[in-house]
């Protein structure tokens, strides 16, 4: 079943995001980074990126080639036949590489920085965050996936089977998820008012169970300006998986009418974590429908994240 996180940790770490960062919209880290090194090229064809020579913004944002140069990142990263390799060193800085067959090969070294691989400002980036939320397509579910019945772990005597997944620095704070037998003896992902741990993990780790549930998110921005809007919590989900996105989830305090949680949408590619503190009354379960209330702090660099964790 989900331990409770630590509510000191979680109260500190909320602390830490004052300064978090929104997005234009989700999109997979693989073409990001590609863009990246496009974009690159083009500044080094024009001289000058950010309205600086080249040379200086490199300098200044700490980006440099530990192999071949601009010559070669040019032929390579628009090569079709090339193939790009990324690798992401102690969560703070990429190495992303191109080459061919023929042995030619760049390698491109820059920080694990969202702001600089997506080249938009963080005004920007908080601006259109909402809208990109609220116009994001989710896949309505026919089916869902079998799973593994190898790897799932019954909870002592009760009728719930754990999947259990990874954690995110703390072990409270993880990707587990909880399943029950049905009558033809296949499993099902369990949906239980009477289990709403368990339950609300299920919901905050994956898009699997379609129910009509709302999240109204008070968005955090840069300087503590705020923003809020509401969306069917399973669209939030998606959009923010759709990115690139592993969520992992924990509890921070459950009573008698009131559920409060923890969700971290880390991001590792592209550097960063949403990270959302969620309350409502479990109540909502059993009617299916009613709104969680969020608050959330978006792109919030990876160390800066880590480090309040490990702290404690």
């Amino acid at each position: 079943m989900p331990k409770r996180l630590r509510i000191s940790v979680l109260a500190l770490c909320l602390l830490l995001l004052a300064g978090g960062m929104g997005t234009a919209c989700a999109q997979q880290p693989e073409l990001a980074h590609r863009r990246f090194a496009q974009q690159l090229v083009q500044a080094a064809e024009r001289g000058e990126m950010g309205g600086k020579p080249v040379e200086r913004f490199m300098q200044e944002e700490k980006i440099a080639f530990l192999e071949g140069g601009f010559s070669q990142l040019a032929a390579l990263c628009r090569d079709s036949m090339a193939t790009m390799e990324m690798t992401l060193v102690d969560g703070k800085r990429y190495a992303l590489t191109f080459h061919r067959t023929d042995g030619a090969r760049v390698t491109l070294s820059y920080p694990a920085d969202y702001q600089l691989i997506m080249g938009v400002t963080l005004m920007e980036l908080e601006e259109r965050l909402p809208d990109a939320i609220r116009s994001y397509s989710v896949e309505k579910r026919e089916s869902h996936e079998a799973v593994d019945t190898g790897l799932l772990e019954q909870v002592g005597n009760s009728p719930v089977y754990l999947l259990k997944g990874s954690s995110y620095v703390l072990p409270e704070l993880n990707s587990n998820r909880y399943y029950v037998r049905e009558s033809d003896s296949s499993y099902g992902l369990l949906y239980s008012e009477d289990l709403p741990l368990e339950t609300m993990a299920n919901l905050l780790t994956g898009t699997d169970l379609d129910v009509p549930l709302s999240i109204t998110i008070l968005l955090v921005k840069y300087g503590y300006r705020t923003e809020t809007f509401t969306v069917p919590l399973r669209q939030w989900m998606a959009y923010c998986m759709a990115e690139g996105c592993t969520p992992y989830f924990g509890v921070i305090s459950h009573e008698k009418g009131r559920l409060v949680c923890e969700v971290v949408m880390h991001n590792e590619m592209l550097g960063y974590a949403h990270v959302a503190k969620l309350m409502f009354d479990p109540a909502i379960l059993a009617d299916r429908k009613g709104v969680i209330n969020a608050r959330m702090n978006s792109y919030v660099p990876l160390s800066n994240v880590k480090a309040i964790f490990n702290e404690y």
